[in-house]
């Protein structure tokens, strides 16, 4: 199915948020707590370090207060930036604390947040990561995507492949796609005119995206390209992991599943910003 002819009503994506956090309690409660213990893809993080970061931003959205705490940042080289040392700390204080107990935490924190936004008016804001209001759907969609890349990236630990055309994954497939205007114009860097087509073969969802520069060199989605600058065909899964940052974009077996056609310098500099997540 094409994921872009779905559009989701706020209530519906509400409902898409909560179904992706409890998919990730479903997932994790029967985990040994040697699964538990397991790398993951994100960097830095293993499979409790994933459930305790995502307990740990909802929490924040809860506005509920946050334990002092302090990492040594020296044993945490992943969190360099300021933003990865904001995630890093919800993390590390929850470090050696039980799985049952961060579970049982993130059940918690789960119908804490769904009473306060079922609580929220029909037209109303949030909000968001950046201090200001944002309305309740642009909130939810990336709650939505930040859980189900999780998911994702615990799946990947443990060997349990699934749910790539669930509604959690159709909601992030349009975020995903939503920033490739952004990706191609501002961090690709890609010139005025120059056109860019993705085709996402599947396994599950496939589906056909473009975007153009325009004059004042912003990007912005157009209809079909017939004879684009750069011509991107990529798995879902593997679309999933360069727009999460979760693969090497010069490692050769990554490039061997990919098939990149015209312009090889615009496609390396697409291939270098497809990385949304921070």
């Amino acid at each position: 199915m094409d994921p872009m002819t779905v559009e989701p009503t706020v209530p519906e994506l509400v409902d898409t948020w909560q179904a992706g956090l409890d998919a990730l309690v479903d997932l994790v409660d029967p985990l040994t707590d040697e699964q538990w213990r397991l790398a993951t893809p994100c960097p830095g993080w293993s499979v409790g370090d994933v459930v305790a970061h995502t307990v740990d931003i909802e929490s924040v959205f809860s506005g509920a207060p946050r334990a002092e705490h302090t990492p040594d940042w020296d044993q945490l080289p992943h969190a360099a930036s300021p933003f990865g040392q904001f995630t890093e700390t919800g993390v590390d204080y929850r470090r050696g604390t039980a799985k049952a107990d961060v579970i049982a935490e993130l059940r918690a924190i789960i119908l804490t947040r769904r009473a306060q936004i079922d609580a929220v008016p029909v037209g109303g804001e949030v909000m968001g990561f950046s201090g200001s209001m944002v309305p309740l759907s642009r909130f939810i969609r990336t709650r939505t995507f930040d859980v189900w890349a999780h998911e994702q990236d615990i799946r990947a630990a443990v060997g349990h492949d699934g749910h790539w055309s669930s509604p959690p994954a159709i909601v992030s497939f349009q975020q995903m796609a939503g920033a490739l205007p952004y990706v191609w114009g501002k961090e690709a860097e890609a010139p005025a005119g120059a056109a860019v087509r993705i085709t996402v073969t599947g396994p599950e969802l496939e589906s056909e995206l473009y975007a153009v520069v325009d004059d004042d060199g912003k990007g912005r989605s157009t209809d079909t390209v017939n004879d684009p600058d750069v011509h991107l065909m990529l798995s879902w899964p593997d679309y999933m992991r360069l727009s999460c940052g979760r693969v090497d974009v010069d490692d050769p077996d990554v490039r061997s599943r990919l098939t990149l056609t015209g312009d090889p310098e615009l496609g390396s500099a697409l291939l270098r910003a497809m990385a949304i997540t921070p």
